[in-house]
């Protein structure tokens, strides 16, 4: 008899362009099960489904912003808050100040090594 296999955490990626939630998938590899928005309306429908472990959240998304997003996560989801890693082309300081200000636990600038991104999904997700 086989012993049943441990679900693996959830991940929720919002980024609007395909290759890159391709990219992150396959940096994160196989020990995540994975959720997909490509803007914040579709990560809400996501979220009023599905509970992840953590999302990982582009800025420049079509419509409301992945900030303007998450500032309405955090405003809704204050006894339960997801770990969010912020990922963005954008990688003043100003750009990572405003991701943490608005609730990112992370902040992982583009083009990204995938070393660190998986360190932090992982760091996040043990927290």
């Amino acid at each position: 008899m086989m012993a049943a296999q441990a679900l693996r955490p959830l991940i929720l990626i919002c980024d609007d362009e395909l290759p890159l939630r391709e990219l992150i998938k396959a940096v994160l590899g196989d020990r995540y099960e994975y959720l997909e928005a490509e803007d914040a309306d579709q990560a809400d429908a996501v979220l009023d489904r599905f509970d992840p472990e953590a999302i990982v959240l582009d800025v420049m998304l079509p419509g409301r912003s992945g900030i303007e997003f998450l500032t309405e996560l955090r405003e809704r989801r204050r006894e339960r808050p997801i770990p969010v890693v912020v990922v963005s082309a954008w990688q003043s300081q100003q750009d990572a100040q405003a991701a943490l200000g608005a609730g990112a636990n992370a902040f992982v600038g583009k083009p990204f090594d995938p070393k660190e991104l998986a360190d932090v999904v992982e760091t996040l997700i043990a927290a």
